[in-house]
């Protein structure tokens, strides 16, 4: 009787075992970002805090530099469950939310002070129920910065731009901004861009500074113009199939673990400006727009503006006032904090 107790002893042992094992969840937390960047520090630490606010019950086995895919391809996946946690930019997320790419209206944000208060305030429960919609869990912002034009010549004035064969990105704020600027844009992913540069199919294109440094478009096309003509957002989220399959408890350990984006904003920023510096420090070219020829780049650019929105879909024509209502708010709550300033 004694054996036979220990044996059922030993049993219910390696059972319980076995349950907790399998009661551990691996989450798949997938990026495009390069090892080594600001966005793969962020999502690294968020990591570790999933991991220790659920006492090891929940860990995320990370998968960065685009491993499990393109963007367009890792949203999808997410949607489906495939990925758990997804880190992305606007213009993939666009591909299923498609109100997201109002965020990228041109000439549409004054500074990142005002960017970060309305988002952050304003936009966030916007934004939340039309990714839900789509199968994602919204848990936080992204950030991939202003948005620059860049050439194998300068592209300064709008005489520069009128003509000339510019890559556009698969995004339809890209197609309707070098419209209002009177060049000839050819949308292209953004692995065919060098390809298309050193063919001379297109003579420029635009992208965040540290994109365009990074890559080494600069050796191909080495005159960037800082025109900060729109803002490049993201976002982080859950697939809400995996999201729905969680206690409130480990929904709890994750949502409490989301490290606060403006650390990662002034990282990407600063990254930026200084990869920026170094890169007209070995010869590139940096054009700084006076404010006359911002101003002549908003005018010939934001009279598209409705047309933009209106091809945008879904529900944009209705989300499109509340953002002008966020950037206006921000606009005032910045002024009573003195901190209102344009680019």
């Amino acid at each position: 009787m004694k054996i036979h107790g220990l044996l059922l002893g030993a049993a219910a042992s390696i059972a319980a075992s076995v349950g907790g094992a399998e009661a551990a969840k691996e989450l798949k937390f997938a990026t495009s970002a390069p090892l080594g960047t600001p966005w793969v520090k962020h999502v690294d630490a968020i990591a570790e805090k999933i991991s220790a606010n659920s006492d090891g019950e929940i860990s995320a086995k990370l998968f960065h530099a685009g491993q499990l895919g393109t963007e367009p391809v890792m949203v999808q996946k997410t949607i489906r469950g495939r990925i758990d946690i997804l880190g992305s930019s606007m213009t993939a997320f666009s591909t299923v939310v498609p109100e997201m790419a109002l965020m990228g209206v041109p000439f549409l944000w004054d500074s990142y002070a005002q960017i970060d208060c309305a988002m952050d305030k304003h936009l966030t429960t916007v934004f939340e129920p039309l990714f839900e919609k789509k199968g994602l869990k919204f848990l936080q912002w992204n950030e991939l910065g202003w948005i620059h034009a860049f050439g194998t010549k300068p592209l300064v004035t709008l005489d520069d731009v009128k003509g000339v064969k510019v890559r556009a990105a698969p995004a339809k704020y890209s197609a309707n901004f070098w419209q209002g600027m009177g060049a000839n844009g050819v949308v292209l992913p953004l692995a065919e861009t060098p390809s298309a540069i050193q063919t001379g199919m297109v003579e420029g294109g635009t992208l965040p500074a540290m994109t365009y440094v990074a890559m080494g478009m600069g050796k191909l096309a080495p005159h960037l113009t800082l025109s900060a003509h729109l803002h490049q957002s993201g976002a982080l989220v859950m697939s809400m199939r995996t999201w729905k399959k969680l206690s409130a408890t480990e929904q709890e350990s994750i949502t409490n673990a989301l490290v606060p984006v403006q650390g990662l904003r002034d990282e990407v920023r600063n990254m930026a400006d200084g990869m920026v510096a170094g890169f007209q420090e070995n010869g590139g070219h940096v054009h700084k727009l006076s404010a006359e020829q911002r101003e002549s780049w908003k005018t010939a650019v934001v009279p598209l503006r409705e047309q933009l929105v209106s091809s945008i879909g879904g529900q944009a024509e209705e989300i499109w006032p509340k953002i002008l209502e966020a950037r206006q708010a921000a606009h005032f709550d910045l002024n009573q904090k003195g901190r209102a300033r344009p680019f």
